[in-house]
């Protein structure tokens, strides 16, 4: 309630209760205090009203005034009548109809009027303070600093003047982290006007904070709870520059080129600046590469290849890099990547990919190579590196398969699996039909072989003549030795078609009326064969089965 009526309501009051008045052998009102006191009605939320309490020992009628330090009358706060009790009092928002009460000291006149004891009238004091503690000259140094115990820029330090005009102003120094939150309370005391301290970088655990951006928050507050706050930025740096490769395959640390000489470029960066970037082959000497602007560094070198045989090998070489910021350190060289340092030498391969893939070998699973209609054929294959993509053509084999992805198993090994299709399926039979392998690498360079032959044989044994057979299972031409194929009680025309080992067709047979044939060993010129294994295609109607049958030379 804001009053400024001149005219002091108590008076109205005294006329009605002074007829009835009763003198009284002691005080009515006793337990006067104020809280909080100071207060600042700034409508901060800290203490921005104050209470008048009291205790009455009877009935009262009770006038509350707000009045000057000397004693004038400003406005009243309250009047009216209150019980006895030990808890009376009333609050004032520190405003006035004209507004807030400026700073200083300031009193409540309390006027008693009892039922029956004498008039009493009570000053008590209090303070309105709006104004912070004053907070000047803060200084922290240096804005950069790494704790690391090499003796040089270990510790920041931290002043100021605090301008303190009263014991209960408190002043802290907080170091806070770039999220905002507390790391360590360097400092906390009450009523000091200046002082110096030292941070050593550590958190309140005691240790070396993380390399980030701090914020050093100091803050000044009063018994009225104003605050004032002032602070600084500063960086915490105890690591040498982060540096990245262009380029880079960061799962294997390869960076591969299709030349004998690699152009390298990549970044570094550290808040202290980047001074020098270096690298080096194979633990050789150092040498400065091209840098272009401090803090944000792009830098450009290469590396070469000596032995590097273009189109015929390939090689690797490791390179090793580090980078010097412009911290000052005990040895004057900044910090800088190293065994010594947390923070290792950078360290990658330059793949010098001059050759296209390699193929070193492939194999078919369990050693077999002659399979039946509806097995799998899974083949490995070598190649001397990773990275490539590996397929497998099938076609020959069945005529109409496309290639098969084979999927990298470990570094250069790839496997593959193909199911042969049914005997209706296949043009039989397929003798040492040859698996086509490619292999591309990533600059699109292609390596074909034909890694493995397999053979896919049919028995089809269902022969309505009643069975096909072949007397022997080897012969010697020379000899004038052959092989009989009865083609069993069919007795229409039966085929048989002799093929080698390489699919290739040398002789063609007939019969009519079921009866036998013989192969003497010769192609269809006339000239006999080489030894070795050869297939029997037999065609006896709508059947046909096929059979194998050694030449002997």
């Amino acid at each position: 309630m804001h009053r400024t009526n001149p005219a002091r309501p108590v008076a109205a009051v005294l006329m009605l209760v002074w007829a009835v008045a009763v003198p009284a052998s002691g005080g009515v009102i006793s337990n006067v205090g104020v809280i909080p006191s100071p207060f600042s009605p700034n409508a901060d939320g800290v203490f921005d009203s104050t209470a008048i309490y009291y205790s009455l020992s009877e009935r009262a009628a009770i006038v509350i005034s707000v009045a000057d330090s000397a004693g004038g009358w400003l406005s009243t706060l309250w009047s009216g009548w209150e019980d006895e009790g030990p808890d009376n009092h009333h609050w004032w928002d520190g405003w006035f109809d004209e507004g807030p009460a400026a700073d200083g000291e300031y009193q409540f006149l309390i006027e008693v009027v009892p039922e029956s004891s004498p008039y009493e009238e009570v000053a008590f004091p209090f303070v309105v303070d709006t104004e912070p503690p004053p907070l000047h000259g803060m200084d922290v140094a240096p804005s950069r600093f790494s704790p690391d115990g090499d003796g040089v820029g270990d510790s920041l330090m931290i002043s100021f003047l605090a301008g303190i005009s009263k014991p209960s102003d408190q002043v802290l120094v907080t170091i806070l982290d770039a999220d905002d939150e507390p790391v360590r309370q360097v400092y906390s005391a009450t009523g000091v006007d200046s002082a110096v301290l030292f941070w050593d970088g550590a958190d309140e655990a005691g240790a070396v904070a993380s390399d980030g951006l701090f914020f050093v928050r100091v803050e000044t507050r009063d018994a009225a709870g104003n605050e004032a706050e002032s602070g600084a930025l500063v960086d915490l740096d105890t690591l040498p520059p982060a540096l990245g490769v262009d380029d880079l395959d960061t799962t294997t640390m390869e960076v591969r080129v299709d030349s004998s000489v690699a152009g390298l470029t990549g970044w570094a960066h550290d808040r202290a600046g980047v001074v020098s970037v270096e690298l080096s082959v194979d633990q050789e000497e150092w040498t400065e590469v091209a840098l272009g602007r401090p803090d944000t560094v792009n830098w450009a070198g290469s590396v070469a290849c000596e032995s590097c045989a273009i189109d015929s090998l390939d090689e690797t070489l490791q390179v090793f890099m580090r980078a010097h910021d412009g911290m000052p350190t005990a040895d004057g060289q900044g910090h800088v990547h190293g065994s010594s340092s947390s923070v290792p030498v950078y360290t990658f391969d330059v793949i010098f990919d001059v050759a296209p893939p390699e193929h070193v070998s492939s194999t078919v699973s369990g050693g077999n190579d002659t399979f039946e209609p509806g097995e799998t054929i899974t083949i490995t294959t070598m190649w001397d590196d990773g990275g490539y993509t590996v397929t497998a053509d099938f076609s020959q084999v069945d005529g109409v398969s496309d290639s098969l992805d084979a999927p990298q198993a470990s570094g250069g090994r790839y496997t593959v699996a193909y199911e042969i299709p049914d005997a209706e399926s296949l043009d039989l039979p397929v003798i040492n039909a040859p698996v086509i392998i490619t292999a591309i690498d990533c600059f699109l360079r292609e390596t074909v072989v034909e890694a493995v032959t397999v053979t896919v044989l049919a028995d089809t044994s269902d022969d309505p003549t009643g069975g096909v057979t072949v007397d022997v299972n080897s012969f010697r031409p020379l000899d004038e030795e052959c092989v009989e194929i009865t083609p069993g009680s069919y007795v229409g025309t039966a085929t048989v078609s002799v093929y080698n080992m390489a699919g290739t067709l040398v002789r063609t047979l007939e019969s009519d009326g079921g009866s036998d044939i013989s192969w003497y060993g010769n192609n269809d010129a006339g000239d006999y064969v080489a030894s070795g294994v050869y297939f029997l295609r037999i065609q006896v109607g709508e059947s046909e089965s096929v059979r194998k049958v050694a030449v002997i030379r």
